[in-house]
């Protein structure tokens, strides 16, 4: 077997993977924090678009979406282990096309590609890593990942080979009620047993769990969070709000029915935008009116739409109501009442709208708990979970069959095979093995899959360590490797040292999403075209940034020129058209920008216009005194 490594494995971060939203977290001494991006922001929008040279993650990609139309995906976690007739049988409606993927599975139609909903994911992750690793000042791989808790096995499964597409280690995978509940916790000592219902309504999916919490009886012991029932609906959630107002939209403009399928992506995600602004506005406003500019031939150019605030309410109360439904049966399930419930904590972006909070309210005969960021206190949950987790490590992977044989690493990288391949299940084989360092106390057992006899022609499926072996002579420990695979399927690994009793294990269960071979394929890509992926990220980011900035200077430069030395005017316009050509030339082929020539020129821009902004502050100042005071 290897020696261990001594290096460290790195935090584990929470990560509340969100139809609309998503975010990164951690738990350290300072406690739960959500990790902001270098802007500030906390949220990072579910929103993925696929241009030609590059992928574009989070708000650049939801303000583009409009704008790109054909190559832009949001609300894929709906889509997660289902398959595509599942997807229509249930009338998804989505901004843009949904086929059938391998055995059936929904993937995503772009322009020239189809993509997996796990891919989609996968990007979303892994910025949140990538923002997690600038955070934190350390590299990042392993992560506590929310699901509802309605999810099922396959939607579990698609999950997590998000995360390990992007590069992450799934430790555990926590019901979003659940981790609301950790978090929530944190802020309500109590030193009596208390009942909480969590109300939890997100962008595309509905849950509602009731825990007890139960307070340590002793000084050194934890708070008991103990599910007794949960209910809920992975189809009910704040897109379907969307979906009713942009069929109110359609309604007035007098699209019939039939015809609303020959709509264009353009004018879907237009609609879809303007229906979540309506919705966002009326939670605050008795009536909201929005211009909507559309390009459709089914569609007026120039639209007006108008909605109140009680024609919403009107709209939505279906969907409220089957929430309620699953309140009560969640209360039937638990065997409680109303009055058995100490409090209500709503979750999800989609409990801003009032409406939701009075049907809560009116349900439970008490008002709801607001004090948590709805869109934040599954992520915080996560991040509580994560921290629990530090040293007390737990892995499940994932095996549809035992297609192939299975085994474990040796010393130099050969592979020693304990049940071959066809093996009839359930069955169960062991084998000993030893150390081959003086002294070695930890053992790293590396479970593989595969008929070729090296590690690296053969499919990983996990490692886990077996530690605090007593320092012995190499070749002396007696390490017995088992591995069993019961009649569903499910491998379980258990490791002991014979002469101390020291044990670790692992377990693998079933994969109902992408075959590994699928997923093998996407991460062999990803690895194939790292170093040019992260090359056009880069210049996508420096594009973005770089036009902003050429806009504003340009904008102030017009102001204020005839104020400015000719000297200086002539010597920023130049610069000017120096970024505004490495601007074109990243949109028309990424490959063909030096990308440090790029940031240098954006850079040597930004310093030479802080003149210019002094002098338009100063115009600014001349042109309304009292705007300084």
């Amino acid at each position: 077997m290897t020696p261990d490594s001594n290096a460290s494995p790195g935090p584990i971060i929470g990560i509340d993977l969100g139809t609309t939203n998503s975010l990164a977290s951690i738990c350290d001494e300072r406690g739960p924090r959500v990790l902001a991006s270098r802007d500030g922001s906390r949220l990072l929008p579910s929103v993925v678009r696929y241009d030609p040279d590059g992928v574009v993650v989070g708000e650049a990609a939801r303000a583009g979406a409009i704008r790109h139309a054909t190559r832009t995906v949001s609300s894929a976690k709906r889509l997660l282990g289902r398959s595509a007739a599942e997807c229509m049988r249930n009338g998804l409606q989505l901004p843009y096309q949904v086929v059938a993927g391998p055995r059936g599975l929904a993937c995503i139609k772009l322009e020239d590609q189809t993509v997996t909903p796990q891919e989609v994911g996968a990007h979303v992750l892994a910025a949140l890593r990538t923002r997690a690793e600038e955070s934190l000042g350390q590299t990042v791989t392993r992560a506590v990942v929310t699901v509802p808790a309605y999810f099922d096995d396959a939607q579990r499964t698609a999950t997590r080979d998000a995360g390990r597409l992007a590069g992450l280690d799934v430790v555990r995978m926590v019901n979003e009620p659940t981790a609301a509940a950790l978090a929530y916790g944190l802020g309500e000592r109590s030193a009596e047993e208390r009942t909480v219902v969590v109300y939890d309504l997100g962008g595309g999916t509905f849950d509602v769990s009731v825990l007890r919490m139960s307070p340590p009886e002793e000084e050194d012991e934890e708070t008991l969070y103990e599910v007794l029932a949960t209910a809920g609906d992975t189809r009910l959630g704040g897109d379907d709000f969307d979906q009713l107002l942009m069929n109110r939209i359609l309604d007035d403009a007098g699209v019939d029915q039939d015809a609303r399928e020959g709509l264009s992506l353009e004018a879907l995600q237009a609609l879809r935008r303007c229906a979540e602004q309506m919705k966002f506005e009326l939670s605050n406003r008795d009536q909201v009116s929005l211009d909507l500019q559309l390009e459709d031939r089914l569609l007026p150019r120039s639209l007006r739409v108008e909605v109140t605030r009680s024609s919403f309410e009107g709209m939505i109360q279906p969907l409220l109501e089957r929430t309620i439904k699953a309140c009560a049966a969640v209360l039937a399930d638990a065997k409680l009442q109303t009055s058995d419930i100490d409090r209500v904590v709503l979750v999800g972006g989609s409990t801003r709208i009032p409406a939701v909070r009075d049907a809560v309210e009116t349900f439970f005969d008490c008002p709801p708990y607001t004090a948590l960021d709805p869109d934040e206190v599954v992520g915080l949950g996560a991040g509580v979970q994560a921290s629990i987790l530090e040293g007390n490590r737990s892995d499940m992977l994932l095996l549809d069959v035992i297609p192939l044989s299975l085994g474990i690493e040796t010393v130099g990288g050969a592979v020693a095979k304990l049940l071959t391949r066809n093996s009839s299940i359930p069955v169960r084989a062991s084998e000993r093995f030893s150390t081959s360092i003086d002294g070695q106390t930890s053992v790293k057992i590396h479970v593989l899959q595969g008929e070729r006899e090296l590690v690296d022609d053969c499919r990983s499926l996990g490692i886990f360590h077996l530690t605090e072996i007593p320092p012995m002579p190499a070749g002396i420990p007696r390490i017995e490797v088992e591995f069993i695979v019961d009649a569903d399927g499910v491998l379980s690994v258990h490791a002991v040292e014979r002469r101390s009793g020291r044990q670790a294990s692992i377990q693998v269960v079933p994969s109902f999403g992408l075959t590994p071979e699928e997923v093998d394929r996407i991460e062999s890509d990803s690895f194939t075209h790292a170093r040019a992926d992260m090359h056009a990220h880069r210049v996508i980011d420096l594009r973005v940034n770089a036009a902003l900035d050429v806009k504003w200077i340009s904008e102030a430069l017009e102001r204020v020129r005839d104020e400015l030395d000719p000297t200086y005017v002539q010597s920023l316009t130049g610069l000017l058209d120096d970024v505004r050509a490495q601007i074109r030339l990243s949109g028309e082929d990424v490959t063909r920008i030096d990308a440090d020539a790029f940031h240098a020129s954006k850079e040597l821009l930004d310093k030479e216009s802080i003149r210019l902004h002094e002098a338009a502050i100063a115009a600014s100042l001349r042109e309304d005194p009292g705007s300084g005071s």
